[in-house]
């Protein structure tokens, strides 16, 4: 566990400081120096994309993870690696063709809307191929269990950015359309970056030849694109069928919420960056014991430390609305909504690092395509009758219901499972926090209020984790930071 504690520890902090240039673009630079229109529309063009990813790669940035490891000699993992960059290569050719030759039947299939012109489709295309190829080769770094500068590149790489291009907005140096044409710069300059990396921290040489277990490989790609399509339509899709149905902008006071509530799992993302290549590892050696103290650990630390995010969210959520437009308030509801998803997610710890490495894969996949199909569905019934909450719903119900399905198969399959008698204490104390929550409202200016809020917060939530020992590694972390203190007082005196 110690190259996963101590890179998950550097991804955690990369990962919140992104998310905190994040916020400062999201909850203020976009809602006061962007038109809710075009916030709207870069919101759906990054959904949009998102949801294109998979089909793009097709699964290689996963395939890279599950098999490289199981290549021994150096001309076996070139023949893979080359063949895996040239698998998304097809598809890009593809979809550009079909760019150039169908845009009329592509615009049938977005919403019928100003802002989407058929320049802001190529964008919408080539930020897909970015993202997708970005994934590629940040897997090729992640196999040698180096992910902190990837993950820079991920999280605050393109948020500073972007976070200057919206001050140049504000001085009228650029118009929106511009922005938005600028902002597709930043993704594919982050992407030749990335493979500038990828290439000198794992070298190779480029081989046209089928590496070993081709079907295997093939197959798992088929499967894999699928599994990356569910679960990016699961999360996105609500975005895109938003713009659907109501105005583009109700697509940034969804989105905003959508960002308030993803700040809960910036752990396990931290984390699923090491302890997916590492689960894969553990599953091609058979090392099921290891892989099961793994799965629990991980399970149970991000279930405290998200839901102590969880808490700070939920105690300050009014003062934070306070900061931003009116308009902005109509997604107050979806933040509390999705984020008990979130924190649904957090207990599943290293769950997908699991599957999507094992040969039971397939089983979720064509399951998660069933789900898939029901949640369009849903969305299409519920948003026209209620909005932006119904958006929210559907999606509530798709991804618990998508995520017990997984948790019900590592247990049948490995039997192995996430609880702990220490899951239920924290459980409870969420839930006590949680409605505690609704009590606890001060008075005072929206900044004090957030400042002894938060202050609570962490001294409540820190006393009683420590107090009942919920997690051994947790607590082993405090006293070696504790002792380091007195080591250090010791010295000086």
């Amino acid at each position: 566990m110690g190259i996963v504690i101590k890179q998950s520890i550097n991804n955690t902090i990369t990962t919140y400081i992104g998310f905190v240039l994040g916020a400062i673009n999201v909850l203020f630079l976009y809602t006061y120096f962007l038109s809710d229109e075009y916030h709207g529309l870069l919101a759906f063009i990054i959904s949009t994309a998102t949801i294109m990813l998979p089909f793009i790669s097709l699964g290689t940035h996963n395939a890279i993870i599950k098999f490289y490891s199981s290549y021994i000699n150096k001309t076996d993992k070139d023949s893979f690696i080359s063949v895996m960059l040239i698998v998304p290569l097809l598809s890009v050719i593809i979809l550009t063709a079909i760019g150039i030759t169908s845009m009329d039947f592509i615009k049938l299939i977005l919403p019928t809307n100003q802002f989407l012109t058929e320049t802001n489709i190529w964008v919408i295309i080539v930020t897909a191929i970015s993202f997708a190829y970005f994934e590629v080769f940040y897997s090729l770094v992640k196999v040698k269990l180096i992910s902190v500068f990837g993950n820079f590149l991920k999280e605050i790489f393109h948020r500073v950015l972007i976070s200057i291009l919206l001050i140049f907005i504000y001085f009228e140096l650029i118009n929106e359309q511009e922005f938005i044409l600028s902002v597709l710069s930043i993704y594919v300059f982050r992407t030749l970056i990335m493979m500038i990396y990828a290439i000198r921290y794992n070298p190779f040489v480029f081989k046209i030849t089928m590496p070993k277990n081709s079907f295997l490989i093939f197959k798992y790609l088929f499967i894999i694109c699928l599994a990356g399509a569910v679960a990016n339509i699961v999360l996105e899709i609500d975005k895109f069928m938003i713009a659907q149905y109501l105005d583009i902008s109700k697509v940034a006071y969804y989105s905003v919420a959508i960002y308030i509530s993803t700040l809960i799992t910036v752990p396990r993302r931290s984390l699923f960056q090491i302890a997916n290549p590492l689960s894969a590892k553990l599953l091609n050696e058979k090392k099921f014991t290891e892989l099961g103290i793994l799965y629990r650990k991980s399970s149970l630390n991000l279930l405290i430390v998200c839901g102590f995010v969880f808490l700070l969210i939920v105690f300050n959520l009014n003062d934070i609305y306070s900061f931003i437009p009116e308009n902005y308030k109509q997604g107050y509801n979806i933040v509390l909504i999705i984020s008990f998803t979130k924190i649904y997610n957090a207990f599943l710890g290293n769950v997908d690092g699991i599957i999507f490495n094992s040969i039971y894969y397939s089983k979720i996949v064509f399951i998660g395509v069933l789900i898939t199909i029901a949640t369009v569905y849903l969305n299409y019934l519920v948003i026209p009758l209620y909005g932006l909450e119904g958006a929210a719903i559907s999606s509530f119900l798709a991804i618990c219901l998508y995520n017990s399905i997984k948790v019900y198969t590592v247990y049948l399959k490995f039997n192995l499972h996430p609880v702990t008698k220490n899951s239920f204490k924290i459980g409870l104390i969420i839930l006590i926090g949680f409605l505690t929550s609704f009590y606890f409202e001060l008075d005072f200016s929206n900044y004090l209020n957030i400042i002894v809020k938060t202050l609570f917060v962490i001294i409540i939530y820190t006393f009683i984790i420590l107090y009942f020992n919920v997690s051994v590694d947790i607590k082993n972390l405090y006293n070696k930071y504790i002792s380091k203190l007195k080591n250090l007082a010791n010295t000086k005196m």
